[in-house]
């Protein structure tokens, strides 16, 4: 947790980006050992599908924009979700160069899992983070 601590108030909470309104995908704002892990899926995902890729349509969120999911209902978090401390993206499939949502989800999922990272449920089945739930409030006194 120490990490993700340092990583939120050195890096994320420095950024031009902290305040955005709009969707980022800067891997920038990503925990570097969980960027790596999930590099690390989807290389171990192409190895099944050799033409596809996975991307991410969303890597750090602001409270700003988290408000604004939660009150839309796209969000059962209203604000300091993993994306807030660089530990969570969405991913998409990129299939013949084209954004989609018709890869092997309950592939990438389980490789996500296996890799101890962790997954919500379907509904939002492309989302994956770093630490459990159990452990988000824990890490959101730390980060104060």
């Amino acid at each position: 947790m120490d990490k993700i601590v340092v990583f939120f108030h050195s890096v994320i909470a420095k950024s031009a980006k902290f305040k955005s309104v709009t969707p980022v995908d800067d891997v920038t704002l990503l925990l570097p050992d969980f960027l790596a892990q999930v590099k690390l899926c989807i290389k171990e995902y192409q190895k099944t599908y050799p033409h596809q890729d996975i991307t991410f349509t969303e890597t750090y969120r602001s409270n700003t924009l988290q408000l604004k999911y939660y009150m839309n209902g796209a969000s059962k978090v209203k604000k300091n979700g993993m994306h807030h401390y660089g530990i969570a993206v969405d991913c998409i499939f990129l299939i013949d160069g084209k954004r989609s949502y018709k890869g092997d989800i309950s592939l990438i999922r389980k490789i996500f899992k296996d890799h101890g990272l962790t997954i919500l449920g379907l509904w939002d089945a492309l989302h994956v983070q770093y630490i459990p739930v159990a452990d988000q409030a824990k890490l959101r006194k730390l980060v104060g």
